[in-house]
């Protein structure tokens, strides 16, 4: 299941930021908005997030922990040895790989990697053909919770507001409305920046063209697909309760299949 990770100081530095916000926004919302008269309305909405919570860490860990679809390395010396299939190949110079159709190469992961849309620091990994769906997941967990999240702090400093901080939880006012104020923040934040990346992810495979693709103005010589078939690639064939959790789409397991030129490995 965990067949891969990147030893990058930077991503592995803003993942571990990742889990530790998780991990606050958990503390706050227990302490201050569950703590020390829990509700029943309240305890199913700490609920629902501690449930959201865990699929965006699910997805997380799976978009950082899965080979994002990188070619073999020297593959040109393995299975081509004539020199006009190596002169009609296109080959990588960086890893020494014959990159198949729509793979570009990663200076990070220094992989080439099928169908790249963008090195991403916050899952410590590329996102390609093998974990654009878990990437995908975790940047809409992550915008549910933080929604979520300031729906939960801005009601609890409402109510708490209105009975002037009586019966508010163990902490004192001022330190209450503090961390309220960054969980705020915070939520806001990452609420902006993951349903922005969510957005952008989903119009890229509706559009059948990855972020590396479009920032290179790159001409389509790959056969389009419609936006269900694309939806299907990424997510699984059949819609349903599989295309919401993290777990791989059975068409890439053990390996891709799709969008690979004669020259695949």
């Amino acid at each position: 299941m965990f067949d891969w990770f990147v030893n990058d100081v930077a991503g592995i530095v803003c993942s571990t930021f990742t889990y530790l916000l998780v991990l606050y926004s958990q503390f706050v919302i227990v302490s201050v908005v569950l703590l020390p008269d829990p509700i029943v309305s309240e305890t199913i909405q700490v609920g629902i997030f501690w449930t959201f919570s865990l699929l965006a860490l699910w997805s997380h860990i799976r978009a950082m922990t899965t080979n994002p679809g990188t070619v073999p390395m020297e593959t040109y010396n393995v299975r081509y040895t004539g020199k006009d299939e190596l002169r009609s190949a296109v080959l990588c110079l960086k890893c020494n790989s014959i990159k198949p159709e729509r793979a570009h190469h990663c200076s990070v992961c220094k992989r080439c990697v099928r169908k790249m849309d963008h090195h991403c620091p916050w899952v410590n990994n590329c996102v390609g053909q093998q974990n654009q769906k878990f990437f995908i997941l975790f940047t809409f967990y992550i915008f549910t919770i933080s929604v979520h999240a300031m729906y939960m702090a801005v009601q609890k400093i409402v109510n708490c507001s209105d009975s002037e901080w009586r019966s508010c939880g163990s902490l004192s006012p001022p330190v209450s409305l503090m961390l309220l104020t960054i969980l705020l923040f915070i939520s806001l934040l990452f609420g902006l920046f993951t349903g922005i990346m969510f957005g952008t992810q989903i119009y890229a495979i509706l559009d059948d063209q990855t972020g590396i693709e479009k920032l290179k103005n790159e001409t389509a010589t790959w056969e389009r697909l419609t936006w269900k078939q694309n939806l299907q690639e990424v997510f699984g064939n059949q819609p349903g309760c599989a295309w919401l959790l993290p777990i791989m789409p059975t068409h890439l397991s053990p390996g891709p299949k799709m969008h690979q030129n004669k020259f695949q490995v």
